[in-house]
């Protein structure tokens, strides 16, 4: 081979690759939506991935979509994935009157002409996850309820004084909520998760809002839902961690006894964000869970 077909070759060898890693690369990124969508008397923000069934996640009470950083971006091959901020949280805006969250959730789903979803909410988004599906059973195909509550059961005293820590007064500066939820919280994360625990702490000194959340101005959904659980017909998965408070694990066994054939997910080595704390472990869980319903 002389010098001049070997400078060749190389080239165009090199020019193959080139479009090759480039292909690869392109297929690899999927491209994300990240709009406003107006509501009632506000506007909420949102971010979209991928392409299949879809799933809309709904967050905690003291986060907001950034905890679902992990599935978001793990789902989006085989779905359609949706996450979006609370009035009052992340990038959504703060409430100025009385507003509800089931009626924006109604709202995204619309707007984004969603026919059925698969339903992931955490916490107090459990809780609209349910509130959602008695309203609207026929635009939900599945739901993932992650350390959930229900309304209709109440709290105990242990719950309300959060076992009897020292939390900050009404009125305490932010940095101290945010300190307290971060660091000294026993049941949001569990005690050996210290990098979960950081990652908290910057995401609400990056969003201190997240402190106020909506405020008084929520409406709850005007039934409780414990006595209507029997109503719920879709598959559904129960998970939360198994340091979690012992509320959450009484809420959980009412959702399950109440929802026929649900079943019930204790992961080790986390708390009350699940999903945020062993993201591998959770994912398999219900992605396996996902598969067995298709």
């Amino acid at each position: 081979m002389n010098a001049k077909c070997s400078k060749t070759c190389f080239l165009l060898l090199i020019s193959t690759l080139t479009f090759v890693l480039f292909k690869t690369s392109q297929a690899g990124t999927l491209a994300v939506v990240s709009e406003y969508i107006e509501v009632n008397n506000g506007k909420i923000f949102y971010e979209a991935v991928g392409e299949g069934p879809a799933i809309i996640m709904i967050h905690d009470g003291v986060l907001h979509r950034e905890t679902w950083d992990a599935q978001f971006s793990s789902f989006s091959h085989n779905f359609r994935v949706i996450r979006w901020d609370r009035r009052g949280y992340g990038k959504s805006e703060r409430p100025q009157s009385s507003f509800s969250h089931l009626e924006d959730l109604a709202t995204l789903i619309d707007t984004l002409k969603i026919e059925t979803a698969i339903l992931m909410g955490c916490s107090s988004g459990g809780l609209l996850a349910i509130d959602y599906t008695l309203e609207h059973p026929e635009k939900v195909a599945a739901l993932v309820l992650v350390g959930p509550i229900v309304s209709g059961l109440e709290f105990s005293e242990h719950f309300r004084s959060r076992g009897g820590q020292v939390q900050p007064k009404t009125g305490a500066p932010v940095t101290e909520e945010i300190e307290y939820w971060a660091w000294k919280d026993p049941w949001i994360t569990a005690p050996e998760n210290r990098n979960a625990k950081e990652k908290i702490e910057q995401l609400l000194k990056a969003n201190p809002q997240n402190m106020i959340g909506s405020g008084r101005y929520a409406k709850g959904p005007g039934r409780p839902a414990l006595g209507l659980l029997s109503q719920i017909k879709i598959p559904t998965v129960i998970l939360a961690g198994e340091s979690d408070i012992p509320d959450v694990h009484a809420h959980m066994g009412a959702i399950q006894a109440g929802i026929v054939g649900s079943k019930r997910v204790v992961l080790i080595n986390s708390g009350h964000l699940a999903h945020f704390e062993v993201p591998d472990l959770f994912n398999r869980e219900v992605l396996d869970f996902l598969e067995s319903i298709k």
